[in-house]
């Protein structure tokens, strides 16, 4: 990713603006690594200042899936920090600008996910997801929308 993908002008300018951006080599700081639970590189970590992950980004990706994915990331990292609103602006931009992608279908899934914990409603799920199994009915992530209704 270092020729391709990390020097683009667009992933540049959003890591720049939303991350402090820190490379490890695994073959010389492997404890580092280890404690990250990297496997595999390329990969990429969304953490926070204590050293917690909140997204994981494992493989090559072009430049646009790249950008889909940190800005997942940041949406998780606020999610997981409850900022409910904040989150929900991260996923809601991802469904935005990268319709009918596997992302975009992932930003439906963990929108519905922060309106329920912003609310403690579950009907505040059902817009998202709805959306999401209606506009990516094959995905992953509306199979794990698509909860059984009881009888």
């Amino acid at each position: 990713m270092d020729t391709v993908t990390y020097p683009e002008p667009r992933v540049a300018a959003f890591v720049g603006q939303h991350f402090i951006p820190v490379k490890i080599s695994v073959k010389e700081k492997p404890d580092v690594a280890a404690s990250f639970e990297v496997a595999w590189t390329p990969n990429v970590v969304v953490g926070d200042e204590a050293g917690k992950a909140h997204y994981r980004i494992e493989g090559y990706l072009p430049p646009e899936d790249f950008i889909a994915q940190l800005a997942l990331g940041l949406g998780r990292y606020e999610l997981d920090r409850q900022q409910f609103g904040r989150a929900m602006h991260h996923f809601e931009e991802v469904a935005r600008r990268h319709p009918g992608t596997e992302a975009g279908a992932q930003a439906l899934y963990w929108l519905g996910v922060a309106h329920y914990k912003d609310s403690k409603d579950p009907a505040q799920l059902r817009p998202s997801w709805e959306r999401l199994i209606r506009e990516y009915p094959g995905s992953q992530w509306a199979k794990r929308a698509d909860v059984p209704k009881k009888s």
